[in-house]
Formats: C-alpha cells, structure tokens, sequence
C-alpha cells in the first residue's frame, strides 16, 4: 500500500531555497519499482530477502521527505554465469564477481543489470546482489556496494543498476547482514549525495549548499558521533554512536542519519526523476542500455512502436505512434505507416508520382495536401499525361496509341489501328475507326466502304481466284493482289 508522507518544508530558509524541491507546495510520493537480482552462497535467498526488506525499510523512513521514497521490491534469483562460486579456506562457498578493472564491471552492468524503461512511466530500477565484487583483480580490491551519479554531478558518468555485496572476505566472519543503510547509502548516490569525506565539485566549502562541511576533515568516519572502531578486517568503520549514511561507518547502535542538507538535495534529485505531474520517470533514470524493453513493434501495444534499430540508438523502448507532419526516420514511427519526406505522411499522401504505387498518380491538392489516385482510363478528362493509363493526355481526354481496332469507339485518328476516326476534330465526341479508302489502310489490304455505315473496315487484298466482286458493282481491281478482278461473269481475281 502507498504511503502518503508529509514533511517540514524549509524552503523558507533563503540561504537554502536553491535545495528546496521544485514542487514542494504538494506532498507526494517517489515510487520506485526496483528490482533485486539476487545470487548468494554465504546465505540462503531467504536470509537476503530478509535482509533487503529491512534496508528498504530503512530507506524509505531516510527518503521520506517530499517527494517521500516508497519502493515496490520484485525479488528474483539470478544465474548469471559471470557470477562464480569460490571457496574460502573455511570451507565456505561465496559468489565472486571480479573485474580487471572498473570499466570492465560498469560495462558488465551495462549490459546485463541497467536500469529499464519500457515507457516513460513504466519500468524499474535494478539492484543486482552477491557475496563479494572486486573490480582489481590483481590487487583483491573487493567492494559493498557501487551506484551512479546523477549526470549533473557527474556529465562524464552513465547511469547504470546499482550493485550491492555482502562483502565476503575470505576467512572473515561477514557481519554484513547488521549492516541495514546498505541500499540507503547507495540509493543517496543515485539522489546525488556524496561520500561525507568527499567534496561536492565547483562548491565553496563554507556554501550551505555543500553538505559535507559540517563534516570538516576528509577522512572516513568522520561523521561518527562517538568512538571510531576498527572492523573485523582491522578498517576504522564502526561507530559506536549514530553516524551519517553516507559515511563508511556503520552505527552500532544500529542509528544512521542524513541532514538537513542531504535531505533537501536528494528530494531535489528524486524530483528530476519525476514528471510533471508528478509519477516516476524511468526514463530518466535508465541507463545506456536500459530502456530496452522491446525488440520489435509487436512487443509494443497497439498504437505503439519499438524504438530498436531507429537511427543506431541503443535504448530500446515503446512509443506512440506519430501523427501526420511528425519527423521520422522509418514508416514504424507514423500511425499512417508511412513516412515520406522525412515526415509522417497519410497513407495516400504524396507529392510526386514516384510517391505512389503502379497504377496510381499522384493528384491535385485536397484539404492541403496530394493524395494517390488510380490512373485513368482511355476517354477520362485529364490535364496532364501522367494522369493517364495510356500515358498521354490529349486535347484533355486520356488517349492510347493503335488502341482501337476497325468499327471501335475512338476520338483520334492515332487510336486507330487501322483506318481513321470519324469522330470530329479535337475529339469532344467520340466516333469511329472506319476507312474511306485503300490509303486509310496498310499495305496488303483495301477499305471495304461498303453500301451501308454497318460495313466499314479494311480487309486482306485477295489471291487469285478469289471473288472479287458481283454484278452490278464496278471498281474492284482494287482488291486483288493482282490488281486485276475479272468482272462479269465470274467476278474473280486474276
């Protein structure tokens, strides 16, 4: 269940506004979805679950002013086979991560433990647990913890999962699972806080805005309020008294505070990560690879588009669609499916003829803008060839060339196959091809005028012996091949 928590603002402190958080006039929440990947040998999972319950606890009463820290944990054991298992001279088994150096494990958490972001509202952070870190091999430089800054701390630093380890040494008694501000000092990182032995960058050391000064002097533990004690491994980290979180000490009393300073800057932080209505921005908080949450369109929802692949970008996350005139790179990104021009584009929208498909052109404007339409047929109005099946627009009708076969519909002579049309000049009308005589028809054949408009076509010339004409007509040399028709009686070429 959501917590609403309310907090004393001391935005009215003028020295301290700068700290105060941008949308302090409302109390709200920061809620966290984080992950915890968890691979231990020195306890059982249950132990661990255990115990990151108790440091979320922790936290959240830390990070409670607005707006107030509250984390929804999804615990999960990891398998990565980068994690190994090593034996200590006990006899006891641990998880090892080494590295030869700190690239190498950052890189490592760049690409298997980044922070995600499906959308901007919808993802997590990622907290990956084990026994023993080292990222020296060569001088066993082991770490409890490692986050990052925020890239206003730190511009030249990348924002990647939280790594958190038991700090198993070899023939030590870990007495890590006392330690309950583990996640707490490392969450405070990720909201910008420093070490209190290290100094806040391009800060005067007596500004309030550095909330280390209070601390003074740069050594670990310097802001335990009692006696310094060595650890087991002989490090001067316990305090018998209440000491900061984010120090290296570790409160045997079991008491660890932030001040004023911290509080303020880290609510700050949290509301960088916010939108502007105030719910989480995963987004913001996720790393080189760590809005990788889809693959593919179809890993998106509808009316959504996976960003993989789009301009060599590397974080991989679900978006809308885009409405017309929205810049693309790729027709995934337009609601229409298409992108022309470097814009989202309706789907029959273009701008040139190359813009549509076979069979299309592309028309005058409407409602501002050219859309695809089908090609028209021979006979349509048109003013331009292109929009023409036949490629040619003629005295304002579409017109095929040798189109039109003998007695067919035309309007131009150039239609016709053979013979001419009889239709009236400009071809406002339509007529048909027809022939008047021989010279109307190719070579090899002659116009059959004929007696009537029915019988009106060019014909083959005929071969000798065949019937050339019949009594009563005159004129039919013309026919033969021969160039010669016998006449009366018989009527046959010669």
């Amino acid at each position: 269940m959501k917590r609403l928590k309310h907090v004393v603002s001391i935005c009215a402190i003028a020295a301290l506004v700068w700290l105060c958080p941008l949308s302090s006039v409302w109390a709200g929440n920061f809620d966290a979805n984080i992950h915890f990947h968890i691979n231990t040998q020195r306890y059982t999972y249950a132990e661990i679950v255990k115990w990151l319950q108790v440091n979320i606890e922790r936290a959240e009463s830390l990070y409670s002013n607005n707006p107030a820290l509250v984390i929804h944990p999804t615990f999960m054991q990891e398998n990565h086979s980068a994690i190994k298992v090593q034996t200590d001279s006990n006899g006891k088994n641990f998880s090892y991560l080494g590295f030869d150096n700190a690239s190498d494990l950052e890189k490592f958490m760049d690409d298997n433990f980044d922070n995600q972001a499906r959308t901007k509202t919808d993802g997590h952070l990622t907290v990956l647990v084990v026994d023993t870190v080292v990222k020296n091999e060569d001088k066993n430089k082991g770490l409890c913890g490692r986050a990052t800054f925020p890239h206003w701390v730190n511009p030249f630093n990348r924002k990647r999962g939280i790594i958190i380890a038991t700090c198993v040494v070899a023939d030590t008694e870990p007495k890590v699972l006392t330690q309950q501000y583990l996640l707490a000092h490392e969450l405070g990182h990720f909201f910008s806080l420093k070490h209190t032995f290290e100094p806040y960058v391009n800060l005067n050391p007596l500004s309030v805005s550095n909330c280390n000064k209070e601390f003074g002097n740069h050594i670990k533990c310097n802001s335990c309020q009692g006696q310094v004690k060595p650890d087991s491994a002989g490090d001067l980290r316990e305090c018998k008294g209440i000491s900061n979180v984010m120090d290296y000490c570790t409160s045997e009393i079991g008491k660890e505070v932030l001040n004023a300073c911290q509080l303020n800057r880290a609510a700050k932080q949290r509301e960088r990560y916010q939108t502007s209505d105030g719910k989480t921005d995963y987004q913001a908080m996720a790393g080189l690879r760590g809005e990788g949450q889809c693959e593919a369109d179809a890993d998106c929802e509808d009316g959504e588009f996976c960003t993989a692949g789009i301009l060599n970008l590397a974080r991989n996350i679900c978006k809308p669609k885009s409405d017309r005139g929205t810049l693309c790179t790729t027709k995934r990104q337009c609601a229409s499916d298409r992108c022309s021009w470097g814009v989202c584009a309706d789907a029959d929208e273009c701008r040139a003829d190359s813009d549509c498909g076979t069979g299309n052109y592309c028309g005058d404007p409407i409602s501002g803008k050219r859309t695809c339409k089908d090609k028209l047929s021979d006979g349509s109005v048109c003013t331009k060839d292109e929009q023409c099946q036949a490629g040619r627009c003629k005295t304002g009708f579409c017109s095929a060339l040798a189109s039109a076969s003998m007695g067919e519909s035309c309007r131009f002579d150039d239609e016709c196959r053979e013979g001419k049309c009889n239709a009236p000049v400009g071809g406002v009308t339509k007529g048909t091809c027809v022939c008047s005589k021989d010279s109307d028809c190719g070579a090899g054949k002659w116009c059959d005028e004929g007696f009537d408009a029915k019988v009106n076509a060019c014909r083959p010339k005929l071969d000798k012996g065949e019937k050339c004409g019949a009594v009563g007509t005159f004129g039919n040399d013309h026919k033969c091949k021969s160039g010669t028709c016998s006449g009366l009686p018989n009527f046959v070429c010669k």
